[in-house]
């Protein structure tokens, strides 16, 4: 049995994770499969979500109240809401003149707070490990 690794998942990687596991290096599938490690994602990935099937960019299959309500029974993950110190990491987080993402910001913010591991396939994550944040990179 395999230590226990508290992942965050990067909206892209849920999204790959039911809609295109295909992208999903094997390595992060081997953590995925891992029952020892526990997932969360960020209440700010689920409004980028929601945003993106609003406007048509990411068809669930469903109606959006069901998939949200059944996210944690559906895929074992655990919802990260927001709370204040997330907000302080936040205010304290310095980030490059090219990456002005504040959904990415909010979510390196919550995983830098709360000691988790945040899984991305976006490049710039890497500013941020000099500010605490862990990275597994896809």
């Amino acid at each position: 049995m395999g230590l226990m690794t508290r992942y965050l998942l990067d909206t892209h990687i849920f999204i790959w994770t039911i809609v295109k596991p295909q992208m999903l290096s094997l390595q992060l599938r081997g953590e995925l499969e891992d029952y020892n490690n526990m997932f969360y994602i960020s209440r700010f990935s689920l409004i980028e979500i929601a945003i993106k099937n609003r406007d048509g960019n990411l068809p669930l299959g469903e109606d959006y109240a069901t998939f949200v309500n059944n996210i944690s029974d559906r895929f074992g993950i655990i919802i990260l809401d927001v709370d204040n110190r997330h907000l302080v990491t936040l205010n304290q987080l310095t980030y490059p003149e090219s990456h002005k993402d504040p959904f990415d910001h909010l979510i390196i913010s919550q995983a830098i707070t709360d000691k988790l591991c945040l899984i991305s396939a976006d490049s710039k994550m890497k500013y941020y490990t000099n500010q605490g944040l862990d990275l597994l990179e896809n």
